[in-house]
This record gives C-alpha cells, sequence and structure tokens, in this order.
C-alpha cells in the first residue's frame, strides 16, 4: 500500500513538473507558469502536513533556484525580510519570559483569576487580547510573552497537549490572536498595509469600521472553537492555586525594562522610522548582553528554530516570486474574469470573492504581499460593477487575516504551532470554521454596519 504522505508527495511533484514543461497558459510566460507550480506544490505539501516544515521550505528554495530568469538574491531574498529577525527577537523575549520566571508568575495571577478551571482560564485569554493589543501591538510579541505563562498554566492544571481545551488556548494565540492587532491601526501587518494601500487612515476611523467585524469574528471563532475543544476535554487537576505577592528579582525587572523599552519604541514609530524588527532585535541585544542580560548566547542558540526561520524565509521568497513574475498579473486577470461574471448580484459577488481571496492567500503566504496584490485588482474591477471600492477592501483584508488553512500563512500560527499543541490537521479544520464565519460576518454584519454608518457597498452615483 502507498502511503498517504507519498501519495501527497507524487502529486505535488507532479503538479511542478506538468507546469514547468508544459506550454505557458496565456497571459504567463515560463518563470511565471513555474513559479504557480511551486506555489500549488508547497500549498499541498504545507496544508497536508506531507513531511517536517522545514524539509518542504528547503524544497520550496530548490524548486524556486530553478526558475527561468530568477535570480539567487530573489530565491533567497525572503530572508531578508525584517520579519525573519522580528522572529529572532521574538524568541529572546519568550526565552527571558521562561529563563526569569516572569512566566511562572504571570501562570500563577492566571491561575488565581481562573480558580483551576480551563473554561475560565480560555475566558481570561479572550477578554484579555483586545486590552493587550494597545500595549503590546505584535501578536507576535504577544506570543512571545503568553505562550510560556499559558503552557504553565495548562500544566498545573493537568491539561496535557492532547486535551481540547489545551488546544482551543494555543489555536486562539496562534489563528484569533493577531484579530486583536488587526482591529486596530498601531497593530499587525495587515491593517497597516491595508491602510496604506487604500489611501491612508486616521487610527480612529479605522477602529471605528474595523472594530465590529474583527472582534465578532474573535468571539464567535473563540466559540467555536471551545465549543468544539470541550467534547475531545479530558479530566484536569482542580487548581486551588493562589496569587503570591513576591518582590520582583534582578533578572524580571531588568526583564520588564527591556519590554517596557521595546514596546515604547513600537508605539513612538512613527516619530523615529525604525522598522519594528528594529526594536526587537535590540531586545534580544540587550537580553543576552554580558553584565545585563538574563540568559546567554548558547541559549537562544538553542532555542531558535531552523525550521521557523526556513518556513518563514521560504515562504516570503515564494510570495516575491509570485508578484515579480508574471504569476501575479495572471491571478489577478483570473480573478477579474471570475468577479464580473457576478456584477448583477452584489452579495454573491462578495461571497464569490471571499471564497477566491482565500484559495489566492494559500499560494501568497505572506500577508502583505497577498493585499498588495489582491487590492488594487479587485478595488478597481468591484469598481467597474458599482461597488464601493473601499468596502471592497476592507473585505478583502479581513478575509486574508482570518482565513488561515495551514500553520505557514502566518508567523504568529507558526510560532503556536511549534509548541505541539495542535496539528496541520487542527489548522485545516478550524480554518473552514472561520471561512464560514467570514462569510456569516461580513454578509450578516459588516455590510449593513458599514451602510449604517455611511459606507454602503454599492457605490452611490
Amino acid at each position: 500500500m502507498i502511503s498517504s504522505r507519498r501519495l501527497i508527495w507524487t502529486a505535488a511533484l507532479l503538479v511542478f513538473a506538468a507546469c514547468r514543461v508544459l506550454p505557458p497558459a496565456a497571459g504567463l510566460d515560463r518563470a511565471g507558469q513555474t513559479v504557480l507550480g511551486i506555489a500549488a506544490a508547497m500549498a499541498l505539501l504545507w496544508a497536508l502536513d506531507a513531511a517536517p516544515l522545514g524539509v518542504t521550505s528547503l524544497l520550496a528554495l530548490v524548486l524556486l533556484g530553478t526558475v527561468p530568469g530568477l535570480r539567487p538574491t530573489q530565491v533567497f531574498g525572503g530572508f531578508a525580510f525584517p520579519v525573519v529577525f522580528f522572529l529572532i527577537g521574538g524568541v529572546a523575549i519568550a526565552i527571558a519570559v521562561e529563563r526569569t520566571g516572569l512566566a511562572t508568575r504571570v501562570a500563577r495571577q492566571l491561575l488565581a483569576g481562573a480558580r483551576g478551571r480551563p473554561g475560565r482560564l480560555y475566558a481570561q485569554l479572550l477578554v484579555s487580547l483586545p486590552a493587550m493589543a494597545v500595549f503590546l501591538p505584535s501578536a507576535i510579541t504577544r506570543n512571545a510573552i503568553l505562550i510560556p505563562a499559558y503552557r504553565e498554566s495548562l500544566d498545573a492544571m493537568g491539561l496535557r497537549p492532547t486535551d481540547g481545551r489545551a488546544r482551543a488556548v494555543m489555536l486562539t494565540l496562534g489563528v484569533l490572536n493577531p484579530l486583536a492587532s488587526s482591529a486596530l491601526l498601531t497593530g499587525g501587518i495587515a491593517s497597516m498595509t491595508a491602510a496604506s494601500l487604500l489611501g491612508g487612515f486616521s487610527w480612529l476611523r479605522w477602529f471605528v469600521l474595523m472594530a465590529v467585524p474583527y472582534y465578532a469574528l474573535l468571539t464567535l471563532g473563540a466559540i467555536a472553537l471551545w465549543l468544539t475543544s470541550r467534547a475531545a476535554g479530558l479530566e484536569h487537576r482542580p487548581v486551588a492555586e493562589r496569587a503570591v505577592h513576591t518582590p520582583l528579582t534582578g533578572p524580571e525587572r531588568r526583564t520588564l525594562v527591556v519590554l517596557l523599552l521595546t514596546t515604547t519604541l513600537w508605539l513612538t514609530d512613527a516619530w523615529h522610522g525604525l522598522n519594528p524588527s528594529i526594536p526587537a532585535l535590540l531586545a534580544a541585544l540587550l537580553l543576552v548582553a554580558p553584565g545585563i542580560g538574563v540568559f546567554g548566547w548558547k541559549d537562544l542558540e538553542a532555542r531558535l528554530s531552523w525550521e521557523l526561520i526556513l518556513t518563514v524565509g521560504a515562504s516570503l521568497s515564494l510570495a516575491s516570486a509570485l508578484t515579480s513574475t508574471t504569476a501575479a498579473p495572471w491571478l489577478g486577470s483570473l480573478l477579474t474574469g471570475t468577479v464580473t461574471e457576478l456584477q448583477t448580484s452584489p452579495l454573491a459577488l462578495v461571497g464569490a470573492l471571499i471564497v477566491i481571496v482565500t484559495v489566492v492567500h494559500l499560494g501568497i503566504t505572506n500577508l502583505a504581499a497577498c493585499l498588495a496584490l489582491l487590492l488594487p485588482i479587485v478595488t478597481t474591477t468591484t469598481a467597474a460593477a458599482g461597488l464601493n471600492p473601499l468596502a471592497i477592501g476592507l473585505i478583502v483584508t479581513v478575509v486574508v487575516d482570518a482565513v488561515i488553512l495551514y500553520p505557514v500563512q502566518t508567523a504568529t500560527n507558526l510560532i503556536a504551532y511549534q509548541t505541539g499543541y495542535f496539528t496541520t490537521a487542527d489548522v485545516r479544520r478550524f480554518g473552514f470554521v472561520m471561512l464560514g464565519l467570514t462569510l456569516v460576518v461580513i454578509l450578516g454584519v459588516a455590510i449593513p454596519y458599514w451602510k449604517l454608518i455611511g459606507l454602503p457597498l454599492v457605490a452611490t452615483r
């Protein structure tokens, strides 16, 4: 019997080979068709967990090296993206939070507030995310701080990674956590990219338009996740943890000072212009610096995941290859043709658009690259069909942000995935749940709400 993984690999390589040797389709050159083949093959391998993520990522780089005309600087260019170095800073913060005891301190507070009940712990997490997004705009950084604390809390309750309720906590941190950032213009790659491409927003205007759909998705997604996870829950140990107020140690104080400095630099980027990865790297430098750091360089080397770095870098290289060849314009024309066929039914057009954007995001994993490709095409096309381009642009942003079908699609989810509390299949199942909820929220909540506050779906003439 042929194993399912071998079949997946065979199918993926056949897709690549077909795109590599067959005559290019109309509107594509050889390079563009080859890149599309690589994107389809990688999406299949990543989504179905056919091999360790690092192995698939190495394959992606090898195949990109066969694309005609693609220079080595383009093949490996994904590793020069700031998010790769942002992740290094995030790992350093996570190590510091664990090693200094801050994670234990936070875990005790969480357990005391939850009174040893997983449901209360989960409710605390859900309620805290919107508030934490104000003070820690980056979902990656929130995960660096929260994941160690929640792992300790779950362990104290006796909830193993196989328990559905533990899985719900980590999936919330991986998939739903970024939505809290995107509701604010100060947080999230998706919100900042979309705001700039759609013409610029004030913080207040973005929040008024996007808080309702994002918080609705966050809440409904969390409820659906908890209801489906409780059935798989095992018995847990009752924990009567009491918050013990002990003085902060020297390493804890230094870690908190570094976190405060880093957060301040993130929140004031409009003044100094530093890319968010620079404060993250500064945090890593201070936390390992001899004399003032709280752990050693060898500790960072031991914890820094090559799989994480390879996967993020390779996915970014693939996204860049799609947008720098004829693959992106061809996808755009295909999208345009599909959308214009439904121009007589605005709601049907929006429903089809949500599904199409989800499919495109499977191949273009980088949020900013996906939005940069889709927003100009979609807003222009739908405007010709009589729809409000701003409303359509906001819909595309929400879909790219909310519907995640495999771990590689966002760095935040990839970090949570590496804890081992959920599988690729768990992400895929929850992704389809979020696709359904996104359709419901966009059609039943966002569009009526936007119309109420003066942003109708159908453009006024």
